[in-house]
């Protein structure tokens, strides 16, 4: 009896003290599981069956999150955490969040580096079924930060299997988040609770990734190394499981570069598993890549691909198209800019005097990295093409167009070489001008909350020019609301669609139409991502709300978006303040620019006139070294250690 006792009490300690690792042994720092670096995060982790490599679905307790032990997390202490199942191995697009209605929240409070490790403790335990992968999301809201760089240890994983978010500035809502940055790595964590198989994990392999395109015909396959990993056997062929190409051939090493040079435009698959002295991986899923295209089809202007006009500017029918591969048409762009070596060609009928033509989900497929893509508008006939229109945006409105006439749209990279996008093209119709176009028109805004999708934000006509009330930060004269004030915080975010190239600024004022007084401003967010301010207002006062393109001088397109109003909650987000006292110079400048003052900035950000972010850096020098910038405009923002931001108009000769 003494014996079965005993034994059952070494059974519950075995699992009581079950724990699963990933990563063990990385010492890289990144921004999962939190960003300690920033007053505010929220990252979604997904970690997969075969990865986690449980012996058998159970109850987690708990997880474990390592970093440097001398960093204090006095700052980045208050955590929320969420587990659940997805069927998900990646998040595809900036907006690609799990749904926090979809998770449990397993632990809310407040957490300690005890010696390098956050030990999470779940109020009640996370069933998990072993059959889906795991999400892990954990979000961050003390305001403030910690240290001088981010200090979770992470490892490289699977493509985009993490994306996080994190700003001094904006305490994120989970039930809309803002767009994130997917992400390769993921934390080193212990799982608590779930017991190791003893035969080793599946590798995961990097690249390429499952269901790529685009992958050159000599690809180096690469994956992450299996604690214990003495050697990995790999399989490539033809169809699903097939050894044709590659047969079991063993390898030491985390990548392998097939023999054989592959086929064009062909489908292969790859078989992976890890071998180590307790066994061989099992029940590994097969992974699956496609090679570079053929040749365009539409590499000459006399095989234009035909383009759909859309009704409106919401992209129901898109033209998929790429320019691997492209020839020179030998036409010279000007007056655009580029280097046209491998254009592409398309064409439409114009229904309307102006269009918007957008590329859409630009993915890098050149051998060197760029999502860097200029189109070019012609009219005529191949054999006598005029140029009318230049775009070096992602979206831009055509005008002066005649209806009935066609005109051809020339796509290509703007660095030419070995650089290749491929895209979607979509050509939409313009909207009329809203009926809150102006700010007499503005919408009442009857009571809070208040909700309004502005589906024809796009014929807005920036009436009276710009919007210079706000001195400091000009913008687009938008679409109008307004509210009568109630004596508390009014909290107004705006929202975009997924894939959507809008930046918006939001101004809000006091006053009338006729004498408008700046009460605040915002736009901490590039195209698509969400903006929010927080107005404080006296009581029976009329506001005027005017979302627009965030230019001061140059006039550009709204789109669709949603605004959100809500009262009586008091603001979390930090405001941001402006220093003048930092200045750049020269301005305007040939390659190098100097900042006056970088004793206290935790990073910078450059962006172009039409919001595009071009380059961030962290703990920048005090002289930037620009020569790989093209002639232009561009906005320089500096993050303050103090929470604080500045904005600096420059431009490059």
């Amino acid at each position: 009896m003494k014996k079965i006792l005993l034994s059952c009490l070494f059974l519950i300690g075995m699992i009581t003290h079950a724990q699963i690792n990933l990563g063990t042994g990385s010492t890289s720092a990144g921004p999962q599981p939190i960003s300690n670096y920033y007053s505010y995060s929220y990252v979604q982790q997904i970690f997969s069956k075969y990865e986690i490599n449980a012996v058998s679905a159970g109850s987690i307790t708990g997880l474990k999150f390592y970093l440097n032990n001398t960093l204090s997390l006095t700052n980045s202490s208050n955590w929320a955490v969420y587990v659940g199942h997805t069927s998900k191995g990646s998040f595809d697009f900036e907006n690609s969040w799990i749904p926090v209605s979809q998770l449990t929240q397993v632990f809310s409070g407040n957490v300690l580096n005890n010696n390098g490790v956050v030990s999470i403790n779940f109020t009640t335990p996370f069933f998990y079924n072993n059959a889906d992968n795991l999400v892990v999301a954990i979000k961050e809201s003390d305001p403030g930060y910690d240290g001088s760089a981010e200090a979770f240890y992470v490892y490289d994983s699977a493509p985009r299997s993490s994306m996080y978010f994190r700003s001094d500035f904006t305490n994120p809502n989970l039930s809309s988040p803002p767009s994130g940055t997917p992400n390769d790595t993921k934390s080193v964590i212990s799982i608590e609770g779930l017991t190791a198989n003893t035969t080793p994990a599946c590798p995961t392999i990097t690249f390429p990734s499952d269901n790529s395109e685009f992958i050159f015909i000599n690809p180096q396959i690469s994956w992450v190394a299996v604690p214990g990993a003495l050697q990995y056997r790999i399989s490539v062929g033809t169809t699903p499981g097939g050894e044709d190409i590659v047969s079991q051939q063993l390898t030491s090493a985390t990548n392998y570069t097939p023999a054989p040079t592959l086929n064009i435009n062909s489908s292969y698959y790859i078989k992976l598993i890890a071998i180590t002295a307790a066994g061989e991986s099992a029940g590994c899923s097969v992974s699956k890549f496609t090679t570079v295209p053929l040749t365009p089809t539409n590499d000459e202007c006399s095989d234009a691909v035909p383009l759909t006009v859309n009704p409106d500017l919401n992209c129901g029918t898109v033209t998929a198209g790429y320019n691997l591969g492209g020839s020179d048409s030998g036409i010279t762009p000007d007056p655009c800019n580029g280097l046209p070596d491998a254009d592409v060609w398309f064409k439409f009928f114009a229904t309307e005097s102006s269009h918007v033509i957008s590329l859409r989900n630009i993915q890098s497929i050149g051998s060197d990295y760029s999502t860097d893509m200029n189109f070019q508008v012609f009219s005529g006939n191949c054999g006598n093409l005029s140029s009318i229109f230049c775009s070096d945006s992602n979206s831009s409105l055509v005008p002066g167009l005649t209806v009935g006439e066609t005109y051809y749209v020339r796509v290509y990279s703007y660095w030419g070489g070995d650089y290749a996008q491929s895209f979607n093209v979509c050509v939409g119709t313009m909207p009329p001008a809203p009926v809150n176009d102006d700010c007499f028109g503005a919408f009442s805004v009857a009571g809070f909350p208040y909700n309004h999708t502005q589906l024809d934000a796009a014929g807005s006509t920036n009436n009276n020019g710009f919007i210079t009330t706000c001195t400091e930060d000009h913008m687009n004269d938008g679409v109008w609301f307004k509210f009568t004030g109630n004596g508390t915080n009014v909290d107004i975010e705006v929202l975009m669609p997924n894939d959507s190239l809008f930046d918006p600024q939001i101004g809000v004022y006091s006053g009338n139409c006729n004498n408008l007084i700046c009460e605040g401003t915002v736009d901490d967010f590039e195209e698509g991502g969400r903006e929010f301010i927080s107005i404080p207002t006296v009581l029976g006062n009329t506001y005027y709300v005017n979302v627009g393109h965030f230019s001061g001088f140059s006039d550009a397109m709204e789109d669709t978006f949603t605004i959100n109003m809500l009262s009586n909650v008091l603001s979390t987000s930090a405001m941001v303040k402006k220093d003048k006292a930092i200045k750049v110079y020269p301005n305007p400048f040939t390659d190098n620019i100097t900042i006056s003052d970088v004793s206290n900035v935790k990073s910078l950000s450059i962006t172009d006139i039409s919001g595009r972010l071009i380059k961030t850096i962290d703990k920048p020098s005090q002289t930037l070294y620009l020569e790989d910038l093209k002639q232009g405009m561009y906005l320089i923002t500096l993050f303050k250690s103090d929470g604080t931001q500045v904005t600096i108009k420059t431009i490059k000769k």
